[in-house]
């Protein structure tokens, strides 16, 4: 029964039985996009309402306190989707509700050896190996001050949602979905592998500590004390810089091959860093960054969260808005992350007080629709181009890949610049095939319109002005294709003046306060989850399906835009809510250990390490969560060959229950001759 909001899932009932931050933060989602959420809490209610995230996750919610089992059954019969965190109960609410789509999302997962364990976000992050990857200047775990792997659960639980509805909608399945904790880990670390024959332990320091690992991409501290962030992403990046800097005759120094990325070993760091050290710590950081932008030097300030959500970013994205509420008056809170323009979400409630639409929903008489049946992937047929390069765009399509498209992976000659890294590349393109096209030259753009004529969608992540030039601009697109899909993710997003400038992960993370929270006091910290590029592709993906259901069930088309620095809000969302009397967000230090004595890492006497949450505690991995027995006890490893890197393992299908492992990821044009073969047939 529609509420009258007019959102994408509109008509849509959700019924949550989850506490926390992962299932509710992914129903969030759903409540911000039209779907009518229900949360079902005991008397005593979620106990996470003491924490100013509860605000912003259960927004455009209403709750319902269940104080018996028939209460609790009565509603779970009005639902279409039941998202439920509890281990163990899916699929006994799947038996009794047949027709329903039911996402589980318990933290170890349901059927594993640790499923019935308790769990913390600090004790996922040092099971998944969070702590122990954090680049750092000890030989010692780091807790991070963001619940990352929460957050990348609650985004994959949103993208699993969105696909099991669509998935209904087309071929009239109801599945039962599985989004582990185990799983959001895997999500935020999608780029790990291992060559199979070998586990390693990971290293836990880095030669220039918290900074970075590569020596011109990494912070840098100014003459006047305050940081700024160089993201050299490619050779071109790289030789501008050492060129502003009076330091030209460094390239093609055989000291330092192959950069950026190939200058990750102690011998060329120990050579640059220095060099670059010293550069910056000549001129204020203003003066630096002013140099910067005007040689195209991908660079950004280091920002408070304060600074960030002054800044002209948040207000030209709208990424910070304000509810009224009863008790605690005006708070504010993220905005919407994902934007669907010809049906956007909105903020228009604030989280329900406990127990209060009870009365109201007592007499609800929503009928929803009904499946029958698993299904496979639930994305099978769904035809998209690929026209993205680095990590956030091309992640976007691997994981529609993952659910079933057919993803063709435009790339220009040379190929993705993002090829040179080698095993990262491979995992972030998984499920795709490839074809070289240089859209300049217009029998190649004729080509490329040819395959953009007959997808349902597309994803770019152009620089502005690019699009326009190649011919794939959105207006020649929409000419093309009216029903086409697209996907844009320019890394600025709205805000014109920041149009021009290179858009990297750390760029954001430094603009977004992240280092600096993660720094507290002492210096700010680059963290090694690349969590814009991480994240950004799970709103994405969950954006692009949204439109996919829209158009199948009302046949209006929606176009999409995400950014890393709407990321940039999602990646904080609890940590941004503020309103009188609020806690402040939890800061970091110097290679943190953790707020307190009951809440860090301890030594387990036997050369490892485990966190102490409470009353509870956690292995911290050292060998990545690719080795770890509960990454294959959820289903989350797959095996890939390679001709020029060889067997690895890798991390595939995330959404259990979604169909099998992605394939591997594709060599440089490898798929021509039969993509042009189907364009022909």
């Amino acid at each position: 029964m529609s509420r009258g909001v007019n959102g994408i899932f509109d008509g849509v009932r959700v019924v949550e039985l989850a506490s926390g931050i992962a299932a509710p933060y992914a129903t969030m989602f759903l409540a911000d996009h039209g779907a009518d959420v229900v949360k079902l809490e005991p008397p005593d209610g979620d106990p996470y309402r003491s924490e100013p995230g509860f605000q912003v996750f259960n927004r455009n919610k209403r709750s319902a306190v269940v104080a018996n089992p028939a209460d609790e059954e009565r509603l779970l019969a009005t639902a279409d989707v039941i998202v439920v965190d509890q281990p163990g109960r899916a699929s006994s609410i799947k038996a009794a509700h047949p027709g329903a789509i039911v996402v589980a999302m318990a933290p170890w997962g349901d059927d594993t050896s640790r499923s019935g364990d308790p769990a913390t976000a600090d004790l996922l992050a040092a099971e998944c190996g969070l702590m122990w990857n954090q680049q750092s200047y000890t030989e010692a775990p780091i807790h991070l001050v963001l619940p990352l792997v929460s957050y990348g659960q609650a985004m994959l639980g949103a993208l699993a949602i969105a696909s099991a509805l669509f998935a209904r909608e087309r071929d009239g399945v109801a599945p039962l979905y599985e989004v582990s904790g185990v799983a959001g880990g895997a999500a935020i670390q999608i780029g790990e592998h291992q060559p199979v024959g070998s586990v390693d332990e990971r290293p836990g320091s880095a030669p220039m500590g918290s900074k970075g690992r590569v020596p011109c991409y990494r912070l840098f501290e100014a003459q006047d004390g305050r940081w700024l962030f160089v993201a050299c992403g490619t050779a071109r990046f790289y030789e501008r810089l050492v060129t502003l800097i009076g330091r030209p005759d460094l390239i093609g120094d055989p000291r330092l091959p192959s950069p950026p990325w190939g200058l990750l070993d102690p011998d060329p760091v120990a050579v640059l860093a220095p060099i670059l050290e010293e550069a910056f710590s000549t001129r204020d950081r203003d003066e630096w960054l002013s140099a910067l932008r005007e040689a195209d030097v991908p660079a950004q300030p280091v920002l408070s969260r304060a600074e960030f959500l002054e800044s002209s970013i948040v207000e030209a994205n709208d990424l910070d808005v304000s509810v009224s509420h009863p008790d605690l008056g005006e708070i504010q809170m993220m905005g919407v992350p994902i934007v669907t323009e010809a049906r956007p979400g909105s903020v228009r409630d604030r989280a329900p007080l406990l127990g209060e639409h009870t009365e109201e929903l007592a007499g609800d008489d929503h009928r929803p629709a009904t499946g029958s049946g698993q299904g496979d992937l639930p994305l099978a047929g769904a035809k998209v181009v690929d026209l993205a390069s680095f990590i956030a765009g091309p992640v976007i399509s691997r994981h529609l890949g993952m659910l079933g498209a057919e993803v063709v992976k435009i790339e220009a000659p040379g190929g993705d610049p993002f090829r040179a890294i080698g095993p990262m590349f491979t995992a972030w393109n998984q499920a795709k095939r490839s074809i070289v096209l240089d859209l300049k030259v217009e029998e190649d753009r004729a080509l490329g319109h040819r395959l953009l004529s007959r997808a349902d969608a597309v994803i770019e992540n152009f620089r502005p002005g690019v699009a326009a030039r190649l011919g794939v601009d959105a207006e020649t697109l929409k000419d093309l294709n009216p029903d086409l899909v697209q996907l844009t993710s320019p890394g600025y997003g709205s805000d014109e003046s920041m149009a021009d400038a290179p858009a990297f992960d750390p760029l954001m993370q430094a603009l977004g306060g992240i280092m600096e929270a993660q720094g507290g006091d002492a210096e700010p910290v680059f963290l090694t989850i690349a969590v814009h590029d991480v994240l950004t592709p799970l709103l994405g993906a969950f954006g692009v399906v949204a439109a996919l259901y829209h158009r199948l069930r009302t046949g209006e088309v929606t176009r999409v835009r995400t950014s890393l620095a709407q990321t940039s809000a999602a990646a904080q969302a609890a940590e941004l809510v503020r309103y009188e009397g609020a806690p402040e967000a939890l800061r970091g230090g110097w290679d943190f250990a953790g707020p307190s004595e009951d809440r860090c890492w301890v030594d387990d006497g036997a050369g490892g390490f485990e966190f102490v949450d409470g009353d509870l505690r956690a292995t911290v991995t050292k060998t990545g969560l690719i080795n770890h027995p509960l990454a294959a006890a959820n289903g989350l490893v797959t095996r890939s060959e390679y001709p020029d890197v060889g067997a690895l393992f890798q991390f595939g299908q995330l959404v259990k229950g979604a169909g099998a492992a992605p394939s591997a990821s594709p060599a440089l044009d490898e798929h021509r001759a039969e993509i042009l073969a189907e364009l022909d047939g």
